[in-house]
């Protein structure tokens, strides 16, 4: 009977548990189209290599490859739908020049979460192709945050970075993205200053990253340091003050706006701006989102594209 028994981080779901997830889905669902967005449905697995397209090395650590008994070659088991999306917006439905989606279904980790010791997630989100800039983003910072007060979430809160920053901050460095990605999400100071001290980056570039890592990098704090790095770093700056204050006057008391530069992504396919959300009724972060036009460009097709996702059993 040992056979029998679930796989270590994956679950049954039935009952009550099953009803409310269906139950959340569907109202969230409502809004989603309503908003004019359309369902797509990709498949639970993928060849590998459009799922690692554009995806970098954190998405490919979490992807369970398999060989087909069917003779289709190697498989993979999506860890993330985002990938997904972007293969069909590039071959399936390249005669819309606009392309707005939204998703619901489940993935699977090659390694459990860290907090949570789950291999599975039921990831539901929202893709905006087509629409570039701030158009784009304000919309589907609009949709993460009518989700977040769907589901009953006091006090949501977005915190808003830019990749745009953190390449500026590292383009010189000897040190790869992700580990400079994977440092400053530690929000450790000190992890961050003794890397630091084997590169030849200049202080004022140095002295930045750590301020990352302290988490002080708020909007004073990006207006201190513009003109100070390089004009990489000023550009990312003013796009993201620039639509942080489009996101404030647009939606009025629907949810508090944070600029922190420190914000990374769950995966590393985002190239603008990026987003984490919060609530006073949860301890961790609720959903991730941003900008990733260079994953479009990677699958084929030069479309900007923008959008959230979360993992709806969290959310119940």
């Amino acid at each position: 009977m040992k056979s029998l028994k679930p796989i270590l981080g994956l679950e049954d779901a039935f009952g009550e548990r099953a009803k409310d997830l269906r139950t959340l889905q569907f109202s969230l669902f409502e809004i989603y189209n309503q908003a004019g967005f359309s369902e797509v449905i990709p498949p639970l697995v993928e060849r590998p290599q459009s799922l690692a397209s554009g995806a970098g090395k954190f998405l490919a650590d979490q992807t369970v490859v398999f060989s087909d008994p069917a003779d289709a070659g190697q498989l993979a088991i999506r860890p993330d739908i985002t990938p997904q999306v972007a293969r069909i917006a590039a071959t399936r439905m390249q005669s819309s020049d606009i392309l707005k989606l939204y998703y619901s279904g489940p993935v699977m980790l090659a390694r459990p979460d860290v907090r949570s010791g789950s291999r599975q997630q039921w990831q539901t989100g929202v893709e905006c192709l087509g629409v570039a800039g701030i158009e784009g983003d304000v919309e589907i910072i609009h949709l993460a945050a009518l989700s977040m007060a769907k589901a009953g979430f006091k006090k949501p809160v977005l915190q808003i970075g830019h990749m745009g920053l953190i390449y500026a901050l590292t383009s010189q460095s000897s040190t790869d993205l992700e580990t400079w990605v994977q440092l400053i999400s530690r929000y450790s100071p000190e992890d961050l200053a003794a890397h630091s001290e084997t590169e030849t980056l200049p202080e004022a570039v140095k002295s930045a990253l750590i301020d990352l890592a302290t988490g002080i990098a708020d909007e004073a704090w990006l207006l201190e340091k513009k003109g100070e790095i390089n004009t990489a770093f000023d550009k990312a700056a003013d796009d993201l003050l620039n639509l942080v204050h489009t996101v404030k006057s647009t939606l009025v008391d629907e949810v508090d706006i944070v600029i922190d530069a420190a914000v990374t992504p769950r995966f590393l396919y985002h190239s603008g701006m990026v987003f984490t959300g919060f609530s006073s009724s949860s301890s961790r972060a609720l959903l991730h989102g941003g900008r990733y036009d260079e994953m479009m460009k990677s699958h084929g097709r030069d479309m900007p594209a923008t959008g959230f996702s979360f993992d709806l059993w969290q959310w119940i």
